[in-house]
Parts: C-alpha cells; sequence; structure tokens
C-alpha cells in the first residue's frame, strides 16, 4: 500500500481513564463522602442504588458486606 493511503486513526487514543469520575457516570467524591457520613441511618435499598456509582474497588467490597449482612438481618438468616 501506498505510504499516502494509509489509513489514519479518526480519533485520538482513548483518555476515559483521566476522565472525571462523575462524567463517567461514578458518584463524585462529595457525594460519597456524604453517604458515608450517614451510613449508619442508610437502608439496604440506599447502598443498592449507589454501589454502582462507586468505582473504588474496596469501598464497593465493604458496601456489599453491609448491604450483605442488612439483607441477611431482614431476613432472619
Amino acid at each position: 500500500m501506498a505510504p499516502d493511503l494509509i489509513d489514519e486513526p479518526s480519533s485520538p487514543a482513548c483518555l476515559a481513564h483521566e476522565a472525571d469520575d462523575a462524567y463517567m457516570g461514578f458518584a463524585p467524591k462529595a457525594e460519597i463522602a456524604a453517604f458515608l457520613r450517614d451510613i449508619d441511618r442508610r437502608d439496604a435499598g440506599s447502598i443498592r442504588k449507589m454501589l454502582p456509582r462507586i468505582r473504588d474497588d474496596v469501598l464497593h467490597r465493604e458496601l456489599s458486606a453491609r448491604l450483605r449482612a442488612l439483607e441477611s438481618a431482614k431476613s432472619g438468616t
């Protein structure tokens, strides 16, 4: 193929890993901080809604464990 016919990329390399968490659909740090300040008053439903918006793996695991504990206590198991 002739050098002048080589396809050039039509867009720059993906920089999604550098995008702000909120832009990517995750909760911003201020929202997470407010959520965690009131964590003792959160019910299973509010934790379930927040989980998909948590980007941090450790925090996601901790909230998942808390959700399981709440659901287990509610079901009596």
